[in-house]
């Protein structure tokens, strides 16, 4: 009897064996990806719901008329506008844009469950177009912000906000690109395009993935020669820095190095030679963050935080992105070789005396 059982026991081995090998070998499907959609996304917008918020704002204008004794018309009036926020923070801390609060008298924000709160200034920064206000509430549910650095092309995304006075509406799209610039005069812009409807009272709403996180912050709609289905939000990543800033100290006050770098038309006036990639440090300020990490006048910097710097202008983009105490990794070489340094971001000496 045991001969019997070990003589089949063999066999189911050498089948099970065989059966796996040709799977390795033949199996058609090996090299196919299976991709899946969900079939709802009420999951990601249960999520971010409470942390969404319907703001309503009140401001005084004037009316251009400084003889109100003579016409019925007064000099000023009552403005009303709209928009949405994001709650940062267990402590009542939104984040919006600073267009949808900026010169406002008045400023009510909505929770998603009908409560009604009168919102006070925090602060805000007019080169990323954010600011937050502040509530007092309990048992509020900040919202979770991703790594904007990993939204691609093509990433689904969903618009939660209030478009037109209609709070918690949803609207779905997907990326259509990321780092779009030169759309305004800031100097700082690093834009996530998509086609997810962004309307009048989406701004300050949040853009998010299909689980539920917070890529970006919705800030505007571009309309020209009728445009539709280009929108742009502020990214995860620039919305959490900067909003941190203000929760901390009230303002942005962006990190300084301490280097100047030759212009493209210094290479020519000084004979200085201009790199392939990088750029050429001109000076470097005493006691500064770059002189007391070593670097000098003529070294090539390369890299910022391991991205290539081909510019002063995608240098500085970078650096406006950063406040005061953030690491910087330079990456660059000069006759000694190659080299990596490590820099903590400062107060600007300009600014060491200003109260916030």
């Amino acid at each position: 009897m045991k001969g019997h059982l070990m003589f089949i026991f063999r066999y189911v081995v050498l089948g099970l064996a065989i059966g796996f090998i040709y799977l390795m070998i033949f199996n058609p499907n090996k090299n196919q990806t299976t991709v899946s959609a969900p079939f709802s996304y009420a999951a990601a917008i249960d999520k971010i719901n409470p942390s969404v918020v319907s703001i309503y704002t009140q401001s005084i204008e004037r009316t251009g008329n400084d003889n109100p004794g003579i016409s019925p018309r007064p000099p000023y009036t009552t403005k009303n506008y709209l928009g949405s926020g994001v709650i940062v923070s267990e402590n009542g801390h939104i984040a919006t844009n600073n267009h949808v609060i900026n010169n406002a008298s008045r400023v009510l924000v909505y929770l998603w469950d009908g409560q009604i709160f009168e919102a006070s200034f925090v602060g805000n920064d007019t080169i990323t177009d954010l600011a937050v206000i502040q509530i007092e509430a309990n048992n509020l549910t900040p919202a979770e912000f991703t790594d904007s650095d990993l939204v691609n092309t093509g990433d689904v995304v969903l618009a939660i906000g209030n478009p037109f006075g209609l709070n918690q509406s949803a609207s779905l799209g997907i990326v259509s690109a990321t780092g779009r610039r030169g759309l305004t005069e800031s100097q700082l812009e690093n834009f996530i395009q998509t086609d997810a409807a962004i309307n009048l009272g989406n701004s300050g709403g949040a853009l998010i993935n299909p689980i539920g996180q917070v890529v970006g912050i919705s800030t505007a709609s571009y309309t020209q020669m009728g445009a539709d289905g280009i929108n742009f939000a502020i990214p995860a990543n620039t919305t959490v820095q900067i909003i941190n800033a203000i929760i901390e100290h009230g303002r942005v006050i962006r990190g300084w190095l301490g280097i100047g770098f030759v212009p493209p038309a210094g290479h020519t006036i000084y004979g200085i030679p201009k790199p392939e990639n990088g750029i050429v440090i001109s000076r470097v300020s005493k006691n500064g963050p770059a002189h007391r990490a070593g670097l000098k006048s003529l070294d090539v910097i390369t890299h910022f935080n391991d991205k290539p710097i081909n510019s002063f202008e995608t240098y500085k983009q970078l650096l406006l992105s950063h406040t005061i105490g953030d690491q910087i990794k330079l990456t660059g070489y000069n006759n000694d070789g190659t080299f990596e340094k490590i820099l903590t971001t400062e107060l600007p000496p300009q600014a060491a005396n200003i109260t916030p």
